[in-house]
C-alpha cells in the first residue's frame, strides 16, 4: 500500500457515517416550511376538517423535504414535475382492496420503473420517490378514500407551497450560487490587474482568489452530493471551477503578459456585469485576452467560439438504461415487494411505514443505501423519543400546531446537516401531525409502531438491497475509472491533433463530468462498511491524480500553438497512448495499489506543460500498480 493511501479503520467508518456538514440556518426556507406545513393542519383541526388539512400539509411536507439549496427556477421545476406525478400516485391507493398478490406485483413494478427514471434526472429522482411514498400512504390509510380527494388536496398543497416560494423569490434578492461566482470572477480580475500593474508581490490577491475558488468549489461539491440523480447544473459548476483554477494558474505564472492580463481584467469586469444583470457579456474580443478566459466563459455560458449546435434529434435522444441502473432498479423492486409482503403479513400497526421506509432509503442515487438505512433507524428511534416527550408536555390543537411549525422550521437546516438529522426532526413532525388528525391514538403507540416498522424496513433494505449482492459491497470504481481513462486519452489525442474546438470542448466536459461523478461516489461510499469503505479510501488518491492529469491536458491545450505541427504534439500523442494503455491495467474488481514506475521519456521535453503532464501520468501509473495479484492481496488486507 502507498503511504498516501489512507488506511480504513472502524473509527474512521463511524466518523464518516455520523459526519455532519456545517450549515447556516436557511431563514427563508425555515419560515416557508413552518407556515406551509403547520397552517393547513392547524386550520383544519380548528374547523373540524383535520383530514383535509392533513393532506394539504402532507403535500407541502413532501415538497419541503425534497427541496435543496438550488436556484429558484430549479425549485419551481421540481414542484411542477413532482405535483402531478404524486397526485396521480394517490390513485394507487385502490390497490388496498385488490388481491395481495396484485398489490405486491404492481407496487414492485412501480418502484422498479421509478428506479430507472431516477437515473435520467435529479428532478425525476425526487418526484418518483415522493410518488412511491404517497402511494404507500394512500394504500395504508383508510381515510384516503375516495382517492381523488387526496390527489386534489395534494395539488392544493403544491399550489400553497409554490405561492410561498414565489413570495420568497420576490423578497429575497440573494442568489448564493451567482454571488459566489461573481466573487470568484472579481478575485480573478484583481489578480489580473495586479499582474498588469507589474506588482511583484501577488500574495494578497492570490490568497483572496484561492479562497473565492475554494468557496465556489465547496458549494459545487456540496450541491452535487445532495442532488438526487444526474444534474447538469453542478456538472457545469464543476467545469467553471476547473476553468477558473486554470485561469488563476496562468495569471500567476512568471511569464504572464501584462497587456493580456489587463485585457483579461477588463473582460472579467464585463462578465461580472453580465452576471449581475442576468444577461450575457458582449461579444468576445478576437485577441488580447488569455485563452483560459475563453475556456472559463465557455464553462459559464456554454458558447464556445467555434461551437457547432447539435441537431435537435441528437439533443433530445435518450439512451437506454445501462446494466448498473437496471440492477439498482431491480434491487429497489425486490425490496419493495418484500416490504409490501411484510406490510400484509406482520401484525404491526401502521405497517405501510415499512414500504414507505424502503422508498425513502432504497435510493442509491441519493447516497449510500447502507448508511441511509442505519441513519434512518437511528434518527427514527431518537425522533420517536422526542415525539413522546412532546406528547406528554403539549395539549390542544394550537400548541400541537406550534410544535409542528417548530419541527418544520428546523427541517431545512437538518436536511443540510445530514440524513440522521433529517430523520431526527422528520419523525416527531409526522407523529405530531398524525396525532392532530387521529387524537384518539396515543403518540407512544404511534412511536412504537414507527420504530418497529422503520427497523423492519431498514432490515429489508440492508439484507435484500445490500448484503446479498456482492457487487453492492464494493466501491464499484474500476469500471467507471477505465471509462474515464478512455475519455481522457481521447481528449489528449484530440488536443494533440488540433481537433476542432467543439470536439475538444466536448471531450473536456465529458472528462470532468466523469471525474466529478467519481468524486461524489467516493464521498458517499466512505461511510460504507468494509470492503466498500476501505476500497473508497484506496481510490481517493487515484481519482485525485487523474484529476491532475486532466488539468495538465487542459493546460497543454491552452499552451500549445498549432499543436499538430510541433514536437510537443508528438509527445502529447505518445502520452495519450499511455493513458489509453492504462485503461487495460485495472480489472473490474481491482483495488489500486502503489507500485514503482520508471520515469517517462517525456520528462525531458522542452515544453513545461508536457513535462508536468508526464510527471502526473507517471504518478498515476504508480498508484494503479502493475501486478493484479498484488492488488487483490492488498485489497484483502484492507478489510
Amino acid at each position: 500500500m502507498s503511504d498516501e493511501t489512507p488506511a480504513w479503520r472502524p473509527t474512521v467508518w463511524m466518523r464518516s457515517l455520523l459526519a455532519t456538514t456545517p450549515a447556516p440556518w436557511p431563514l427563508g426556507r425555515s419560515i416557508r416550511s413552518a407556515v406551509t406545513i403547520a397552517s393547513p393542519v392547524l386550520i383544519g383541526a380548528l374547523t373540524d376538517h383535520a383530514v383535509v388539512g392533513m393532506w394539504i400539509s402532507m403535500g407541502t411536507l413532501l415538497l419541503s423535504a425534497g427541496e435543496h439549496a438550488l436556484p429558484y427556477r430549479a425549485r419551481f421545476r421540481q414542484v411542477t414535475v413532482s405535483a402531478p406525478m404524486v397526485a396521480a400516485a394517490c390513485f394507487l391507493g385502490a390497490l388496498s382492496s385488490a388481491p395481495h398478490v396484485v398489490m405486491i406485483i404492481v407496487m414492485a413494478a412501480v418502484a422498479g420503473t421509478s428506479g430507472v427514471l431516477s437515473g435520467y434526472s435529479g428532478v425525476l429522482s425526487i418526484a418518483t420517490m415522493q410518488a412511491v411514498v404517497i402511494a404507500a400512504i394512500t394504500i395504508g390509510v383508510p381515510a384516503a378514500r375516495p382517492y381523488w380527494e387526496p390527489a386534489v388536496l395534494f395539488i392544493a398543497g403544491a399550489a400553497l407551497y409554490a405561492s410561498a416560494l414565489a413570495i420568497e423569490a420576490a423578497v429575497n434578492r440573494l442568489r448564493p450560487q451567482r454571488d459566489s461566482l461573481v466573487s470568484l470572477l472579481l478575485a480573478l480580475a484583481a489578480v489580473a490587474r495586479a499582474q498588469a500593474a507589474g506588482n511583484t508581490d501577488l500574495a494578497a490577491e492570490r490568497s483572496h482568489a484561492i479562497n473565492a475558488l475554494d468557496a465556489f468549489d465547496q458549494m459545487t461539491i456540496a450541491g452535487r452530493g445532495l442532488a438526487g440523480g444526474p444534474t447538469t447544473r453542478y456538472d457545469r459548476a464543476a467545469r467553471v471551477s476547473r476553468a477558473a483554477d486554470q485561469l488563476l494558474a496562468r495569471l500567476l505564472a512568471y511569464d504572464a503578459d501584462r497587456e493580456r492580463s489587463a485585457a483579461t481584467a477588463s473582460r472579467l469586469d464585463d462578465c461580472v456585469n453580465a452576471l449581475n444583470h442576468r444577461s450575457r457579456p458582449p461579444a468576445r474580443p478576437s485577441d488580447g485576452t488569455l485563452i483560459r478566459l475563453a475556456m472559463l466563459e465557455d464553462a459559464i455560458w456554454g458558447d464556445s467560439p467555434r461551437a457547432v449546435a447539435l441537431p435537435p434529434a441528437e439533443r433530445v435522444r435518450l439512451t437506454l438504461p445501462g446494466p448498473a441502473l437496471l440492477a439498482s432498479a431491480g434491487r429497489l423492486s425486490l425490496c419493495t415487494a418484500l416490504a409490501y409482503t411484510a406490510y400484509i403479513l406482520l401484525p404491526i400497526a401502521h405497517g405501510y411505514w415499512i414500504p414507505l421506509t424502503v422508498a425513502l432509503v432504497m435510493k442509491p442515487d441519493l447516497g449510500s443505501v447502507f448508511s441511509r438505512a442505519m441513519l434512518r433507524c437511528l434518527g427514527t428511534v431518537c425522533g420517536a423519543v422526542i415525539a413522546v416527550a412532546v406528547a406528554v408536555l403539549v395539549d390542544g390543537p394550537v400548541v400541537s400546531g406550534l410544535c409542528v411549525a417548530l419541527f418544520a422550521a428546523c427541517l431545512p437546516w437538518a436536511m443540510a446537516r445530514s440524513y440522521l438529522w433529517q430523520a431526527l426532526f422528520l419523525t416527531p413532525l409526522v407523529m405530531v401531525l398524525l396525532d392532530m388528525v387521529v387524537p384518539h391514538e396515543s403518540v407512544p403507540d404511534i412511536s412504537e409502531a414507527r420504530v418497529a416498522t422503520t427497523v423492519v424496513g431498514g432490515v429489508i433494505v440492508i439484507v435484500a438491497g445490500y448484503l446479498i449482492w456482492p457487487a453492492t459491497r464494493h466501491a464499484q470504481m474500476a469500471g467507471p475509472f477505465n471509462d474515464t481513462l478512455a475519455v481522457l486519452g481521447q481528449y489528449a489525442h484530440d488536443v494533440a491533433v488540433d481537433a476542432p474546438a467543439d470536439t475538444v470542448s466536448a471531450d473536456r466536459r465529458a472528462v470532468y463530468r466523469r471525474l466529478s461523478d467519481a468524486r461524489t461516489t467516493l464521498q458517499r461510499t466512505l461511510s460504507e462498511p468494509p470492503p466498500a469503505g476501505a476500497e473508497a479510501w484506496a481510490w481517493i488518491p487515484v481519482i485525485s491524480a487523474t484529476e491532475r492529469v486532466a488539468d495538465r491536458v487542459t493546460s497543454a491545450a491552452a499552451s500549445l500553438t498549432a499543436p499538430a505541427t510541433t514536437p510537443s504534439a508528438a509527445e502529447l500523442s505518445a502520452l495519450a497512448d499511455e493513458l489509453t494503455a492504462l485503461e487495460h491495467r485495472v480489472s473490474r474488481r481491482d483495488v489500486p495499489h502503489r507500485a514503482p514506475t520508471p520515469p517517462d521519456r517525456a520528462d525531458l521535453s522542452p515544453d513545461p506543460a508536457i513535462r508536468e503532464l508526464a510527471d502526473e501520468l507517471a504518478h498515476l501509473r504508480s498508484l494503479i500498480g502493475r501486478d493484479g495479484a498484488t492488488r487483490s492481496a492488498d485489497s484483502a488486507s484492507l478489510t
